[in-house]
């Protein structure tokens, strides 16, 4: 079945067993920043030595391929030229969605991590929406399926964000399935037994 699989996982990138990670980079971002940054830290700088000596200058569709093994839990590490941040608007993120299911495919991948999603302050929900339409589109073109992690502590507000795309906004043929919301904590009132407020919310062991 054609579709794009959208994992959890609250664990920082470089801990998140893939075969391909996926990061985002500005010519606006001097120093890198995000999960490039996190990412180059982790490479001891050899994404931004691709930077200084020229390279790599983070033009919109720009793409480099780097080896991550030993550094990363995942092989490769793809790194997407996003072009002036001012510039990046909706048409844009949704294109960003097609160029990373294309070349995770190219590539073989069946489980790429967006590190790209994890920038949120750059990302939006209108971008979030936009970046997984248009990889779930791609997955329907390639009739082939991509599960795709999204991580750290702003994954749950990012797949909350995707919820009503999977319902309602993408055309014919493409297909975004995302984990199950999480179960709310029953809220019990506290009871009071004396001087003693005793909390039913709490679990014993």
């Amino acid at each position: 079945m054609a579709s794009i699989v959208v994992e959890l996982d609250d664990k920082p990138l470089e801990r998140v067993p893939a075969d391909l990670v996926v990061v985002g980079f500005s010519p606006d971002d001097r120093p890198l920043r995000g999960s490039a940054g996190r990412a180059d830290w982790r490479l001891c700088g050899d994404l931004w030595g691709l930077v200084t000596s020229r390279k790599f200058n983070g033009t919109l569709g720009q793409a480099a391929l780097l080896s991550a093994a030993g550094s990363l839990r995942s092989p490769l590490l793809l790194v997407l030229g996003l072009g002036h941040r001012a510039e990046l608007v909706v048409d844009t993120w949704r294109e960003l969605g097609r160029d990373v299911v294309r070349r995770a495919l190219d590539l073989r991948v069946n489980r790429a991590v967006l590190g790209l999603v994890s920038d949120a302050a750059n990302l939006g929900p209108e971008g979030t929406r936009a970046l997984f339409g248009g990889a779930a589109v791609a997955a329907a073109e390639r009739r082939a399926e991509l599960r795709v992690a999204i991580v750290g502590e702003g994954a749950l507000a990012r797949v909350s964000e995707l919820r009503s795309l999977a319902k309602a906004g993408l055309p014919a043929g493409a297909s975004l399935r995302l984990p199950e919301a999480p179960e709310k904590p029953t809220k019990f009132p506290p009871i009071k037994a004396g001087d003693f407020t005793y909390n039913q919310g709490l679990r014993f062991k």
